[in-house]
């Protein structure tokens, strides 16, 4: 960046800063009472990039303490102490639907803390780190996290991190929900440690005073992979590495898919950055390879989150074009100095047959699992099957296995009604019935968000019945929603007659699915919606033709060599509740693994996407404890590792654009 690139992006801080005064919604946290005592019109915004400049606007030089927004270092700690086994034996990557502070998850699941960027995942990250002995005192939690901000502090960034004695007391005093959550633990054995313990290291973490700036630094370390920003930290780069690359990936997997708790749909869904709040009001987002950002103001809204923050980084990143689903003529409208690097090309052809090659050789070595067993045309399926097919934005189609296999469609056809649906009733219209938040459930699973009466998303069960009632009070009938698949397809698809019997004869629970929702008032009828969503569900399709499929959303909406058939904001938006939920309640796990957008269905296909890039179809019938392709889950790894595929690896990002 040049110094009138640095010059305007100045300017753009400073008009965020004047755009965002007047803004005074929420409230201080006043649940930890020293909080309550700050000034509530502060604001600051910086931006740090990953080789090292500095730019911010604001009260730059006022402190205030990290709280939640330690989480992802604290993760980023244990992963590269103890390793990604022993960490996710005792803390999943998993999206709760629920509150930072919740217990719900961790008492009635399986006595795991769900995620590390809620409350019970870092409390246990902190009994780990604790009693491992990599954090036996308050001095070692404030070298671990100034480590993330260099060990040469520039004039801007103030004062090192440094502790809030008083915070400290504020948050021990009133943390009665922290240390159930803390004893809840230690009884499942989640912490070896006393539960006080693990609490003081926690608390330690989140008392931790830093500056706008510093944070900056802070997030720009994980969006250069774990490298400290080249001006910031020490002069030679390899010396600046402060967490491996691998788990500099996995942080910021987890914090695009948990970061924001109960509305971390909602942010990926609009700014699509993995991010961080914390009650003191500050945020942090992370662009991989090109830099972090740090907001601070202390009203927060209901989630926790700063409402100036998060008005900030709207305006930053709809500016800038920052959204990774973004297409790329939205991306050349960004001013020059916010652009990616040059986007790269899908893997040439012999690279492509290769992988695939080697990948399907592998097959015997990714495991067994069930079929599913409710219907005949999915219990009778061969379970040594296994199809992998690519077709890339210009059209190339690669496939090995049986090819002219047709599959049964079943929930990979949720994103694709939803995309109609998005063309056909309009965002505001479909979205004002259906949210798009991941909710940490099974697919099935009869629960409408407590906090909007409404599905969590389009991608599950409920929400997908929601979206055909959508489309059915639109006028769309079962012909007329197969003509737009076979479009999407690029080829004629047919309903299995014999699989929509088996639907039907099936359909209690999505019965009674629908009949919530009509109680709800989300649905105005329950069978035009049960049968279009029975319909799709029954779609016959060939592998090939589902890759096809997940190439219209790479290619932003164009069918490869076709027509444009869906508009560019609506792949966007498809590809953003893909990212988040498509997985249901292996969402989080996919977004570590894997990194992209998909969609599974319990016949064991699953479509995912590489934006700007290729689609990918996977089928083998082996199913795992949740509904997914044991096998295609394999696949995917394989390949996501293998291309370097990963929407948020640093070092790959170019390539996803």
């Amino acid at each position: 960046m040049d110094a009138a690139e640095s010059e305007d992006l100045a300017a753009l801080l400073c008009e965020i800063a004047d755009l965002t005064r007047d803004e005074d919604g929420g409230a201080l946290a006043s649940y930890i009472p020293e909080l309550a005592n700050v000034e509530a019109d502060r604001f600051a915004i910086a931006i740090c990039t990953t080789d090292g400049q500095l730019i911010s606007a604001g009260d730059v030089d006022q402190r205030f303490t990290l709280q939640s927004t330690c989480k992802p270092f604290l993760y980023g700690e244990a992963l590269a102490r103890l390793g990604r086994r022993t960490v996710r034996s005792h803390v999943g990557v998993e999206p709760t639907g629920e509150e930072f502070d919740s217990l719900v998850r961790l008492e009635a699941g399986r006595h795991r803390a769900h995620n590390p960027m809620v409350n019970t995942g870092a409390i246990a990250i902190a009994g780990l780190l604790a009693g491992s002995g990599y954090l036996p005192d308050r001095a070692a939690v404030l070298d671990l996290l100034s480590a993330f901000g260099g060990s040469v502090a520039a004039d801007a960034l103030a004062a090192v991190p440094a502790f809030d004695g008083a915070v400290y007391d504020s948050e021990l005093a009133t943390a009665f929900r922290n240390r159930a959550i803390a004893h809840l633990l230690r009884a499942f054995d989640l912490i070896e440690v006393p539960a006080e313990l693990a609490l003081e290291r926690y608390f330690d973490a989140c008392s931790t005073l830093v500056t706008t700036p510093r944070l900056a630094v802070m997030a720009a370390t994980l969006a250069g992979g774990g490298v400290l920003p080249g001006a910031i930290g020490p002069a030679a780069r390899p010396r600046g590495r402060v967490l491996p690359r691998r788990v500099a990936a996995d942080v910021l997997a987890v914090m695009s898919t948990c970061g924001m708790y109960d509305a971390a749909g909602h942010f990926a869904f609009d700014l699509g950055l993995p991010a961080k709040s914390g009650v003191s009001g500050a945020i942090i987002a992370v662009v991989p390879d090109r830099f972090g950002v740090a907001v601070f103001s202390p009203r927060i809204d209901a989630h926790g989150t700063s409402v100036r923050g998060q008005r900030a980084l709207a305006l930053l990143a709809s500016r800038l074009r920052l959204h990774p689903f973004e297409a790329p003529s939205a991306v050349a409208a960004a001013p020059r100095s916010a652009r990616p690097t040059a986007p790269l090309a899908a893997p040439t052809t012999s690279t492509l047959r290769a992988t695939l090659r080697a990948v399907h050789a592998r097959r015997e070595h990714y495991g067994r699992g069930h079929v599913a067993t409710y219907a005949p045309g999915l219990a009778n399926a061969n379970p040594d099957d296994l199809t992998i097919a690519i077709c890339t934005v210009d059209g190339r189609e690669l496939v090995v296995g049986r090819g002219t296999q047709r599959v049964s469609l079943q929930a990979v056809a949720n994103p694709f009604s939803y995309a109609i649906a998005l063309e056909l009733c309009g965002q505001p219209a479909v979205h004002a019935a259906v949210g798009v938040e991941p909710s940490g459930n099974t697919a099935d699973t009869i629960e409408l968000d407590p906090l909007r009466a409404r599905p969590f998303n389009p991608l599950e069960n409920t929400g997908a019945i929601t979206v055909a009632g959508l489309l059915a009070e639109a006028g769309l009938d079962g012909p007329a929603l197969l003509d737009r698949m076979s479009a999407f397809a690029g080829e004629p698809l047919r309903i299995d007659e014999a699989m929509l019997a088996a639907e039907y004869r099936a359909a209690s629970r999505n019965r009674a699915i629908a009949n919530l929702l009509r109680a709800a008032g989300v649905l105005a009828e329950t069978e035009p919606a049960l049968e279009l969503y029975l319909r799709q569900c029954s779609i016959a399709i060939p592998v090939p033709a589902v890759a096809r499929m997940a190439a219209l959303l790479a290619a932003h909406g164009q069918r490869p060599g076709g027509p444009r058939l869906t508009s560019e904001q609506t792949a966007r938006d498809v590809l953003a509740v893909m990212y988040s939920a498509g997985m249901h309640h292996a969402s989080g796990e996919f977004a570590v693994e894997v990194g992209l957008p998909a969609k599974s269905g319990i016949s064991g296909c699953i479509a995912a996407v590489v934006p700007g890039r290729l689609g990918i179809a996977v089928y083998s019938p082996l199913l795992d404890s949740r509904g997914v392709s044991v096998r295609g889950l394999a696949v995917l790894r394989d390949l996501s590792r293998t291309l370097d595929l990963g929407i948020f690896t640093p070092g790959a990002t170019a390539r996803t654009r």
